[in-house]
């Protein structure tokens, strides 16, 4: 999970083709929802209904293809390629932050709920303007919380990848405790009186990127929430999906989800990391690998995603 919080038509179709091939691959098109909201929608190159997996970015300006200004690492627009090669369609969407400017809006008057507003629009969107056999919202990281607030109607399954269980206010002091020890007791103090007193005042000078002025309402919106409690109110198929070489996520949230909703379906995904590369090395490779965009999707992850979501 990244704890920093910088607040940062007409569909036009791409036709990829194959290197080896005169066939089509896939159709890419951009679509546009709503002022706040434009993505791509990828699909099939076919005249068959195929399912439809929405997904939700992690926490930040984070844009569709899943970069934000400082990496660029293509995790969700080569996913996306990759399921529609296998029948299923996907839309991908820039977070609303990259709108704000054009419309005036503050960064301190955006909460999560606009993030799950929208989520809600998009589904409402292909419900109308599409023909898909299924809905699915995939949520990564904080997106992970969106798309479990956003799946309580109108949608046919939900997948957490890399979401936490805790609440973010909880994942920050613990975080805090391993990397910056003394730093998590005085998180523990702001986010108290955010929550008290809607407001926090006294914290150390460290703690601005998370306790600034600006960021303070959003992170009001966002730790009323506990992922491993709002999951249990979904009555539709779940699959939760984490890697066990995840920098910013543990295994152990993955796991406090699953005992949350003990049907669904739990895929660890050895050697992978929060961004869906495979890594065998050390943590330099890792963090490298935010940044290396060639790099392939693991496999397991498209196929895992495309099992759930035709069976």
């Amino acid at each position: 999970m990244k704890i920093r919080f910088s607040i940062l038509m007409i569909a036009i179709s791409t036709f990829c083709f194959s290197q080896d091939k005169e066939e089509k691959e896939y159709n890419s098109a951009t679509v546009r929802v709503n002022r706040f909201i434009e993505g791509t929608l990828t699909t099939p190159y076919s005249d068959d209904s195929v399912p439809l997996v929405i997904f939700i970015m992690d926490a930040g300006a984070i844009n569709r293809e899943g970069n934000d200004r400082m990496s660029k690492n293509d995790a969700f627009k080569l996913l996306a390629i990759d399921l529609a090669k296998q029948g299923v369609a996907v839309y991908r969407y820039d977070k609303r932050l990259f709108k704000i400017d054009a419309y005036g809006i503050r960064e301190h008057e955006i909460s999560l709920d606009h993030f799950i507003e929208d989520a809600e629009s998009i589904v409402e969107y292909f419900r109308k303007n599409g023909n898909y056999t299924k809905i699915v919202l995939a949520g990564h990281g904080q997106g992970s919380l969106v798309g479990i607030l956003a799946s309580k109607q109108n949608v046919d399954g939900f997948i957490s990848i890399a979401g936490n269980a805790q609440s973010v206010d909880q994942i920050v002091i613990q975080q805090l405790e391993k990397q910056a020890p003394g730093l998590d007791k005085s998180a523990a103090v702001a986010f108290a009186d955010l929550k008290e007193k809607g407001r926090a005042m006294n914290y150390d000078p460290a703690l601005e990127s998370i306790f600034g002025y600006n960021l303070q309402p959003f992170m009001r919106s966002w730790i009323k929430y506990t992922p491993a409690d709002e999951i249990q109110n979904l009555d539709i198929p779940i699959l939760i999906m984490q890697g066990d070489k995840d920098l910013q996520v543990e295994v152990a949230e993955a796991e406090k989800l699953k005992e949350a909703v003990p049907n669904a379906e739990y895929v660890i995904i050895e050697n992978m990391n929060h961004i869906l590369r495979e890594i065998k090395g050390s943590r330099l490779e890792n963090h490298k690998s935010y940044n290396e965009y060639w790099l392939k999707i693991m496999p397991q992850v498209t196929t895992t995603i495309a099992n759930f979501v035709t069976k």
